[in-house]
Formats: C-alpha cells, structure tokens, sequence
C-alpha cells in the first residue's frame, strides 16, 4: 500500500526561476548601493571643485589632459567624464566578476549623460538666448543623476561583458585628450 503525502515541505521545494532572478537583481542592488553613492557623491563634489580650480590647475601640463582649458561645452565633459571613470576603475578592480559587464553598462550610461549634457546646454542656451549659470550647475547635477540612475537600473541585467565597455571608455578618454590640443573649430569646441 503507498502513502500519499498531502503536506507541502518548504525545505525540499526549489526555488522557480523567476523568484531567483528577482532575489538576485535585489542582492545586487543592495551590494552595490555603496557604489551608487560613491559615484554621487565623487561627481557632486568634484565636478565643481575642478571648474572652480581649473584656472590653476590648468597651468599645470600634465593637469591640463583632466580638467576644463576652456569655457567649452566639450572640455565641460571633462568634468563628468575622468571623476566617473575613476570610479569605474576602482569599482571594476574591487568588484571584479561581481557584475558581468558594469563596465559597458557605465560606459553606455556616461555616453547618454554626455550627449544630455551637450543637448541640455543648447537647448538652455537656445531658449534663454545666452548662458546662464544656474541653469549650467543644475544641468550638471541632472546629467550627474542621470547617470547614477542609469547603472543603477542597468546593471544588473547586463548581458554583454566588459570589453566592448572598456573599448568605449578608452575611445572617448583619447578624444578628449585629443580634442584639448587639436581643437577643432567648430562651436562644440569653441568657448
């Protein structure tokens, strides 16, 4: 004679794939919260210390590769682009294979926040017919969260792996080293 069990046992039942992949994108955002923050955090406060200082520290050549030689919107990028990417680098070297692909997810986000950074600025400048520096500062602080909120909704779903991510970076690292000593002379480079 056989026994039919009527009782569900949690500890012999797996998990469905669909509830693994819900736990493991919330794990992931929990472990990487830190570095969400740090990002925020470089971003806001770097980004205006370097524009404050540039003047100075400018003179300096070797300096001159990272922060902003001119009132440009191109060398503007500067100051979301190099404080960004050395939070990618430590974060890639401290995390390793934690999350496949962070890099082409922060690369592809930096990319979004650069080119928001350049519309937003011809559009402000457009409509108001002239610069105006509240409307810069907070443009900043809007493509600083852009790309924060960015990686945080991407990064966990990355497919791709690093690679094509680290090319990008290095792409767009060389034209902005580039683009300081050979400025074209078109308005994107002129101040």
């Amino acid at each position: 004679m056989q026994v039919i069990q009527y009782y569900h046992d949690p500890a012999k039942t797996q998990k469905t794939p669909v509830l693994d992949r819900a736990a493991q994108r919330s794990h992931m955002l929990r472990k990487t919260l830190i570095w969400d923050i740090l990002l925020l955090v470089v971003l806001s406060v770097s980004g205006p210390v370097i524009h404050y200082y540039a003047p100075l520290l400018c003179r300096i050549p070797v300096l001159q590769v990272f922060v902003p030689v001119s009132e440009s919107v191109w060398e503007h990028l500067k100051l979301l682009f190099f404080p960004a990417a050395l939070v990618l680098l430590l974060r890639y070297l401290v995390t390793g294979n934690l999350q496949k692909g962070i890099v082409t997810t922060f690369s592809a986000g930096l990319w979004r926040a650069m080119l928001l950074m350049i519309g937003g600025f011809y559009t402000c400048t457009g409509i108001l017919g002239k610069l105006w520096l509240p409307a810069d500062i907070a443009l900043y602080y809007l493509c600083v969260l852009f790309l924060v909120l960015y990686i945080r909704r991407h990064a966990t779903g990355q497919k791709k792996g690093s690679l094509p991510g680290m090319l990008f970076m290095l792409l767009m690292a060389g034209c902005l080293i580039w683009f300081t000593y050979h400025v074209p002379q078109i308005g994107l480079f002129l101040s």
